[in-house]
């Protein structure tokens, strides 16, 4: 009687021990630690760029002419991805690339809508609406800038 009592005892401190994960106390604050290094990014740089209400920071160097594409167009943009440190992520070739914007980090798809054809802008993205810190990209919780121009609303 006694063997089997202590073979259950082993058995569910086992099974208590596979199904407990630990507790992080302290959880990293992505949107706090992006809008520090935002703001310091802006200021370093001396840019003054508007904001949405989702968080992208974004300046539209050049309106362009026409009309805007909407979240679900197909469009032709050049872009060039990079870090605030300066470190150039991915780049398009000088012809642009061609995608659905609502296949893209919806930071990126948003300042887009801001564009008409031949329009250009910088956008400063939070990793909320770029590439949040639980995503499987190498950019996972960091702030990333991209420089574009909407070639054409395909």
């Amino acid at each position: 009687m006694k063997s089997y009592l202590s073979i259950i005892i082993l058995a569910l401190t086992c099974i208590s021990c596979l199904n407990s994960e630990p507790i992080d106390e302290n959880p990293v604050d992505y949107d706090a630690l992006n809008e520090i290094e935002i703001q310091d990014y802006i200021t370093e740089n001396n840019l003054n760029p508007e904001k949405s209400d989702s968080g992208l920071y974004y300046i539209i160097k050049e309106e362009g002419v026409g009309v805007s594409p909407t979240i679900t167009s197909n469009v032709t943009v050049y872009y060039k991805g990079y870090n605030t440190d300066g470190v150039v992520f991915d780049e398009s070739s000088e012809d642009g690339a061609t995608f659905n914007l609502n296949q893209l980090i919806t930071g990126f798809s948003e300042g887009i809508t801001y564009l008409k054809e031949g329009g250009e802008a910088t956008l400063i993205i939070p990793s909320k609406i770029g590439y949040p810190y639980y995503s499987y990209s190498s950019l996972a919780g960091e702030v990333v800038l991209f420089d574009v121009k909407l070639i054409t609303i395909n």
